[in-house]
């Protein structure tokens, strides 16, 4: 399989243009402690977005199912006193089929009203994948 040069040009860009010595990016929640939310400057915005590139690359180089665990760095810190994200789970199917398998699941695994607290991992996803694309907008221009 071969990776998008674009992504390996966006990768090289971000390595080279921003200072891990002055990078903070850190996963913290809102003031009322109910949503989660992120806590960054904008070198530590860009390197994890870098991050998150490179382990889309390693999750098209390697299909074996593994989580893809993130190294610690000086400037990713967790202001909410644990790890939030310390790895990707691989997924190697579109949305539509992660989405349905998820409702299967959810159905057979929790009674009818129940919350299930997975939220805050999809509100974390959702920045995360925001990050990404302002990373490649910022890359281009």
């Amino acid at each position: 399989m071969t990776i998008s040069p674009s992504i390996t040009s966006i990768i090289d860009c971000l390595e080279k243009t921003n200072d891990p010595g002055v990078a903070y990016f850190s996963f913290t929640t809102d003031d009322a402690g109910e949503y989660g939310a992120i806590r960054a400057n904008k070198e530590g915005l860009r390197l994890y977005a870098l991050e998150l590139l490179k382990k889309s690359v390693e999750l098209e180089k390697r299909r074996d199912g593994s989580n893809l665990c993130f190294p610690p760095y000086e400037w990713l810190i967790s202001d909410a006193g644990y790890d939030l994200i310390r790895s990707v789970r691989p997924e190697y199917v579109n949305r539509t089929e992660i989405l349905a398998r998820n409702l299967r699941g959810y159905k057979t695994q929790h009674a009818p009203g129940k919350r299930s607290g997975s939220y805050l991992g999809l509100v974390l996803v959702a920045i995360s994948l925001c990050v990404l694309a302002a990373a490649a907008i910022i890359a281009f221009s």
